[in-house]
């Protein structure tokens, strides 16, 4: 009676124990394994609709880089169907998650030559050599097609489509984006495709003709860019409400009569209770500031690269 017993309590402990066993397997097996890989969401596209699969990017044939400040811009051309544009670049040693600068001329320097669109402005070269931050990111310069030399808007393509320079608060919705301002944003898509760079570190700065094309991609744009330096352009001032996350830094002579200050003066007028725009007035200057303005008078001794535009990121408003 004794042995039948004991083996009835072994059948049961048995019983018992073999789904507790289980569960210490179990729990062992999943302590021992390694935790799944994390779902890792993709970076979306940077400029969804810009068509890139017929851009050709080649080397400027006979031309040499150019070095400033000891950055070095290598000569390219870039290319899409019947459309070309020329256009310089420093590329940095590191390129992948760089930030990209880019830079537009104003409209005495359209044309091929491949050189004036850096080498005019002495206030350029002034920035690259304060700057410590300029030679790790990629800088493009692109070079608008036209008649080299002639600053008329009536002449050779522009940045943006605008009857005249005085032309300084338009509508993006009446004027389209340019073909070579179009290029440039292509251009800069390409370079993502091929670099990887990093979408909430890309700059732009232009003057004159160049501020227009800044004020340009900021509207049409709104989430493209970290942060901007349009430097005595126009803009389209109805459309000042898709700007209020991003850092501007703007400059106008106030005695500009090529392209007069109002746009700018109305933009800021706008977003000045938001705080994320910077106006730099000359009050005695006229159209020709932009030297003073990329070698940061009036910032009060800031660098425009490293303690102005490189102190944002696109993803702080995220």
């Amino acid at each position: 009676m004794a042995a039948k017993l004991k083996r009835i309590i072994a059948i049961l402990l048995i019983i018992i124990a073999f789904p507790i066993a289980l569960v210490f397997a179990a729990c062992s097996k999943d302590k021992n394994e390694p935790p799944p890989s994390e779902s890792v969401t993709p970076e979306p596209e940077l400029l969804p609709g810009y068509d890139t699969s017929g851009v050709k990017l080649s080397e400027d044939a006979g031309k040499a880089a150019i070095e400033i400040s000891g950055a070095a811009f290598e000569a390219m051309q870039y290319t899409d169907g019947d459309f070309s544009m020329k256009y310089r670049v420093h590329v940095p040693e590191t390129t992948k998650n760089a930030p990209v600068v880019m830079f537009f001329h104003g409209a005495g320097e359209r044309g091929d030559d491949n050189e004036k669109q850096l080498t005019t402005y002495s206030g350029l070269e002034t920035a690259l050599e304060s700057s410590e931050q300029l030679d790790e990111a990629f800088i493009i310069a692109p070079q608008c097609p036209g008649t080299a030399g002639n600053s008329s808007p009536s002449v050779g393509m522009k940045w943006v489509n605008v009857n005249a320079w005085s032309d300084c608060q338009y509508s993006t919705d009446t004027i389209e984006e340019s073909e070579p301002l179009e290029a440039a944003l292509k251009l800069l898509k390409a370079y993502d495709e091929e670099y990887d760079i990093d979408n909430d570190r890309i700059y732009a700065t232009g003057l004159s003709m160049g501020g227009y094309a800044t004020w340009d991609i900021l509207v049409r744009h709104p989430d493209l860019l970290a942060a901007a330096a349009p430097i005595c352009g126009g803009c389209d001032t109805a459309k000042w409400e898709e700007l209020t996350d991003t850092a501007i830094y703007a400059f106008h002579g106030l005695k500009d009569t090529t392209v007069p200050p109002a746009g700018t003066t109305a933009m800021y007028e706008h977003l000045e209770s938001y705080g994320n725009m910077e106006f730099t007035r000359y009050s005695g200057d006229g159209h020709g500031i932009w030297d003073k303005a990329l070698s940061s008078e009036g910032l009060d001794g800031r660098d425009l690269f490293d303690d102005c535009l490189f102190t944002h990121t696109r993803d702080e408003s995220k």
